[in-house]
This record gives structure tokens, C-alpha cells and sequence, in this order.
């Protein structure tokens, strides 16, 4: 899961950068901005999966900041963080998920993750490929390349084939800890992994995905990590 936070107070940006890794788990990328401006030189669409704004920032406000956004973007998931409700209309018109107030509260923010119901938003994210395509993560069991072609062999059945390099689609991927590469030209899903026996990975389709000799050692120790964060956060996700 990618975040985005946006606030010129720093202290502000350090308190929710503690709360997301103690609240939301390891498998979050958090960008920091100080500024709407700073956020915006480089944003582009279907990259975040929740952005979290201060209202009151100097130039570019967060509502301001919220509708160049929406202009690209109209699914990544807004919050806004402010210490009054002055401006509750104005983040209905740019479809704002939820208000944070200020100071922040461990309360406060697990009712926000509440409303936002992120394992739900986790389960449905998507990457754009090259030729955009789009691909639900977690639909994905393997993805194999062959013939100048990546196949993404999904749990619904509906595979997708696109005509691009394995090389662009690996980082796409394996950006995420539950995706790993075990030999060439493969991705796994760790969740989608029903055994490992020795040198290979007994997927949920029955599929076989051998484990490389070279990448054994680092290859066993994601999937064992992988494991150990999964039972530690309650298992099954």
C-alpha cells in the first residue's frame, strides 16, 4: 500500500508516520511533501492508495491541493487533517473519505482506518501496467514470461496477457513483500503459495513454480518472513 502525507509542520508528518507503521503494518510506502506544491510537481494517477492533506497549509491549501488531484485521479482515497470543521462542504465536493482532527489521537485514528476499511481497499489494488492494463494485485497467483509476453494467471480465471518486458513488470510487482521472484521469468504471491516442497512453490491453481538453486537462500527467507508477518498480524489475510 502506497500513502502519500502532505503538511509543512513536520511534527505533524513524524506523529502519522508513527501511527500508520504502528497501526496499518510493514507493507506501507510512505512519500512525505511539505508542501501541496512539492506533492503535486510529481503526482500522477493510480499511484497512491490514500493521501492524507492539511487543510491549512500557505499557497496551495489542502482543498485546493484535493480538486488538482480529482482532476486525474478521481479513486485514490482523500483524508483531510485539520483542527476545525471549516471547511466540511468544500471536501464533499472533491469526495473526501474522512476528516482527521488535530491533535491527533490513537482514537482518532483508528476510527479513520475504520472508515477507510484498508484491508478492503488492499484486497481490490491495482497497478497499470505498460500498455495499460490494469491488474488487481491479489487476484494475481504467478505471473510468467514467455514468448515477449507476461501472463498473469489469475484466481478468477480471467487471465491477463500483456506484451511487455519481464523487467518492467518485475517492479510493479515485487514493490509489494508478498510477491517474489523464484526463478527467472517468474512471480509469485506468497498468498497464493499452498506448500513449499524443497525447490518449489505448490501454488492454490496446482501450478508448480520451481525455486532457482542461486536464489534458494533469499527466496526462503521472504517466504518464511512473509509467513511469521502473517500469523504475527492474525493470519489469513
Amino acid at each position: 500500500m502506497k500513502i502519500a502525507l502532505i503538511d509543512d509542520e513536520k511534527s505533524s508528518l513524524d506523529r502519522l508516520c508513527g501511527l500508520i507503521n504502528e497501526h496499518v503494518g510493514s507493507d506501507v510506502s510512505i512519500d512525505r511533501f511539505a508542501s501541496g506544491e512539492e506533492f503535486m510537481e510529481g503526482f500522477k494517477e493510480d499511484v497512491y492508495d490514500l493521501i492524507i492533506t492539511d487543510i491549512f497549509m500557505d499557497r496551495l491549501t489542502g482543498i485546493e491541493t484535493a480538486r488538482k488531484i480529482r482532476e486525474t485521479d478521481k479513486k485514490v482515497k482523500l483524508v483531510f487533517c485539520t483542527s476545525s470543521n471549516e471547511f466540511a462542504c468544500e471536501s464533499y465536493e472533491v469526495n473526501a473519505c474522512y476528516y482527521l482532527r488535530k491533535p491527533y489521537t490513537v482514537e482518532s485514528f483508528s476510527a479513520m482506518l475504520g472508515r477507510l476499511d484498508l484491508e478492503k481497499l488492499e484486497l481490490s489494488r491495482s497497478v497499470k501496467l505498460p500498455d495499460s492494463q490494469s491488474v488487481v494485485l491479489r487476484n494475481v497467483i504467478y505471473a510468467d514470461f514467455a514468448s515477449h509476453c507476461v501472463t498473469f494467471h489469475s484466481k478468477l480465471g480471467d487471465n491477463i496477457v500483456s506484451r511487455v518486458s519481464f523487467t518492467d513488470v518485475e517492479p510493479l510487482l515485487c514493490t509489494n513483500s508478498y510477491f517474489c521472484s523464484p526463478s527467472k521469468g517468474v512471480i509469485v504471491n506468497f498468498y497464493e503459495v499452498v506448500a513449499q516442497n524443497d525447490n518449489v512453490f505448490v501454488m492454490s491453481d496446482g501450478s508448480r513454480i520451481p525455486i532457482s538453486r542461486r536464489k534458494a537462500k533469499e527466496v526462503t527467507e521472504a517466504y518464511a518472513e512473509f509467513r511469521f508477518e502473517l500469523l504475527r498480524s492474525g493470519g489469513e489475510k
